[in-house]
């Protein structure tokens, strides 16, 4: 390796970690640079016809069309999420985001399940798609195109950019350690950004893990990455589809009230996850971590929702529809937890958080 390449990559692991690479913070040394938004980002929001570069996770059953709609509406790009939803439920999602605004948003598809109803949300309109955990078919590819959406891969590692950009993606999501929810990625994001940014040459890359508040946009702008897709800071918002008491819990919790960990598996084996600690993980820990047909409790009704009842390590996160034991439930959240203490509109969030990435805070 080069000097200069091993420089660079010093460099820019220091600024997304939140210090130069002669020990300078970051924040100093940004309110030093031009103002937000940097030019990888001004392209960003010029090609994708948005205001900011701020864009939101597809969180499943939590992305409401109503927070993907509040999303858009104040400039950044809105999500729905999308897994095993029957055909006509993702029309009607679709449809509703549509309905409630002209602006661009993105329909989120886990491609760990098969993605039947893709064709479905590009009929309904879907301007466009994001995938995560796996790499889209030729034949989905064709199809985004034919439909004229664009498409967005989430990866972990340089490799997978690399195959996602040989599927012409239009842009990247580089995901670390410290997000919520289902994790694919196996190292800190101030790891990889560096060496996927090099890799994705002037494809934009978004910034995923632990990102909730403006000074964190703003490391990640200033390394260079193109904009930043946030999760958990959306989850406690008034729109998101979560039961109020995860939301309250998001508020008071910090990074190391969030653990890295397989324990809610059923419904998605052994795909790790960062939750929020609470009994059921507490107690699976303490027997010892053990495998499917020997964790504790593992046949107890935690919630119930429309008489339908929830299992104890089910993945599903508290809808605020369901009752019972809502904090034994997977209650996901990212390393950026400790910046939430308060419940706004998504709109006024959106605001916030890019006032504060400007002002350097």
């Amino acid at each position: 390796m080069s000097s200069t390449r091993r420089e660079f990559l010093r460099h820019m692991t220091a600024v997304i970690a939140g210090v130069s690479a002669h020990g300078i913070p970051v924040v100093a040394a940004a309110q030093q640079n031009p103002a937000m938004p940097t030019p990888r980002a001004a392209a960003l929001m010029k090609a994708f016809g948005l205001t900011l570069p701020i864009f939101q996770a597809g969180m499943a059953s939590i992305a409401t069309p109503e927070l993907a709609i509040a999303v858009s509406a104040a400039g950044g790009l809105g999500a729905i999420g999308i897994i095993t939803d029957a055909p006509e439920r993702v029309r009607t999602l679709v449809s509703s985001v549509k309905a409630g605004t002209n602006r661009p948003f993105a329909v989120n598809f886990l491609l760990a399940f098969d993605p039947p109803t893709l064709g479905v949300a590009l009929e309904a309109g879907a301007p466009g798609i994001q995938f995560a955990w796996g790499i889209p078919s030729k034949e989905s590819v064709a199809a985004i195109r034919t439909a004229g959406a664009k498409m967005g891969i989430q990866i972990a590692s340089a490799e997978g950019a690399r195959r996602a950009l040989d599927l012409g993606a239009d842009y990247l999501i580089c995901q670390g350690t410290e997000a919520g929810g289902h994790v694919q990625a196996s190292t800190p994001l101030q790891e990889t950004l560096p060496r996927v940014l090099e890799a994705a040459h002037l494809t934009p890359v978004l910034a995923a893990g632990g990102i909730a508040d403006g000074r964190a946009i703003r490391r990640a702008l200033v390394a260079g990455a193109s904009g930043v897709l946030i999760g958990t800071r959306f989850v406690a918002t008034q729109e998101a589809g979560a039961h109020s008491d995860y939301k309250n819990l998001l508020i008071r919790a910090n990074a190391g009230d969030t653990v890295f960990t397989v324990c809610f598996q059923d419904g998605w084996p052994n795909a790790p996850h960062r939750v929020l600690r609470n009994p059921t993980f507490s107690m699976w820990e303490a027997a010892g971590c053990p495998p499917p047909g020997k964790r504790p409790g593992e046949g107890d009704v935690v919630a119930t929702q429309a008489g339908n009842p929830i299992l104890r390590y089910k993945t599903i996160p508290p809808g605020p529809a369901m009752t019972g034991m809502i904090t034994h439930m997977a209650m996901y959240a990212g390393q950026g937890v400790g910046a939430i203490r308060d419940l706004p509109s998504a709109g006024e969030l959106v605001e916030r958080l890019w006032e504060d990435c400007v002002a350097g805070l």
